[in-house]
């Protein structure tokens, strides 16, 4: 198969970076969107024309009458004047826009490598996931849109727990392929890997989990209420507990049984983060190795006071921003440390599978 030249991987890679750095700050508009009830503000889907913001005073009044056909105006803000609907407007616009934007600086430069036939058929492959999953966040974010226009003034936590986890999907697939022209490996005892991929692979089962909850958190604004810590009220297992007609709706569906089990996980991976710090010292030499997972603990430990403090704060905007942003960057490092971990030199390759025919 016919390799990319060394030029063509810093391209790639620095193009790469840059849609990175541009899905990154789409979460943080998102999550900003989300926060200030923005969302349902757009209540038409035009993936083309949509781009175009109303110019003068009577396309806002046109937009404004079509927003006060739906639930969230005649529930939520049916005293709403029309220079406050500019501002919830501009941030579902502009977290629409910059999506935009995120698909016309990925296809450019694809379609420019493409038509230089600087990619190989693999490398092309790789791309066009990520072009598809970009496009698929996109219907999902409207599919997602849609469940707040019907009965409803709020979207659905389940679809958008699914729109902020493909959120992450993309983001840890771009780095993914970030690393993998880097190419590079980690030399570490075979025993030694197979047990620290062990371990990661645990903790990044309860992150996704963990995110997945958080998400859920969100949706259904958990977060407003039992706004203490330790403890939620006045006990360690709120008594609202066993009031649901069901498990799943306790699990999935209550605040209170939502709220108590993030905070669970959320304590699961404090005591993951507490042996990582002991498994890295004693076990992995300098290195690093050793210092992805201080950062992994490092992040979890700040992920954990943010999420603290956002609940004190009684969901405060900056606060909740900023424990959104730590799921992402504490997922990149886990990818980070998974990928390493993977990676075996071709020797190291070699000495493996020889040792396994001497075994057998």
């Amino acid at each position: 198969m016919q390799q990319l030249s060394s030029k063509t991987k810093k391209q790639i890679t620095l193009w790469l970076g840059a849609t990175l750095v541009m899905v990154l700050c789409m979460v943080f508009i998102g999550g900003v969107t989300r926060l200030t009830d923005s969302g349902l503000s757009m209540v038409q889907w035009r993936p083309l024309l949509g781009a175009i913001p109303p110019m003068n005073k009577q396309e806002w009044m046109d937009v404004f009458h079509q927003y006060q056909q739906f639930p969230e105006y005649k529930i939520v803000n049916h005293r709403m004047d029309l220079e406050e609907f500019k501002f919830i407007f501009f941030w579902e616009y502009f977290h629409r826009l910059f999506g935009r934007m995120i698909g016309l600086v990925f296809i450019v430069p694809y379609l420019y490598f493409l038509v230089r036939k600087k990619l190989n058929k693999s490398w092309n492959r790789k791309l066009l996931v990520a072009l598809a999953l970009g496009g698929s966040q996109g219907l999902l974010g409207w599919f997602m849109v849609k469940s707040g226009l019907v009965d409803r003034p709020d979207v659905s936590h389940f679809r958008l727990a699914a729109h902020f986890s493909l959120a992450l999907i993309i983001m840890g697939y771009i780095y993914w392929l970030m690393l993998k022209l880097k190419d590079t490996s980690v030399e570490l005892e075979e025993k030694l890997r197979v047990k620290a991929r062990n371990l990661l692979t645990w903790f990044s089962s309860l992150l996704c989990v963990q995110i997945v909850y958080g998400a859920f958190v969100a949706g259904l604004d958990a977060g407003i209420g039992y706004n203490t810590f330790p403890k939620m009220g006045k006990n360690w297992i709120p008594r609202g507990m066993g009031s649901y007609d069901s498990v799943p709706q306790l699990i999935f569906e209550s605040n209170v049984g939502v709220q108590f089990i993030h905070r669970c996980f959320g304590w699961m991976l404090f005591a993951f983060a507490v042996y990582f710090i002991y498994f890295a010292a004693k076990k992995l030499n300098p290195g690093k190795m050793r210092n992805i997972f201080y950062l992994i603990s490092g992040m979890v430990f700040i992920q954990f006071v943010l999420g603290v403090s956002t609940l004190l704060s009684k969901v405060q905007i900056s606060l909740a921003s900023a424990h959104q942003m730590g799921a992402c960057v504490l997922t990149l490092l886990t990818i980070k440390a998974i990928f390493d971990l993977t990676q075996v030199k071709k020797e190291d390759e070699i000495s493996i599978k020889s040792a396994d025919k001497t075994t057998a």
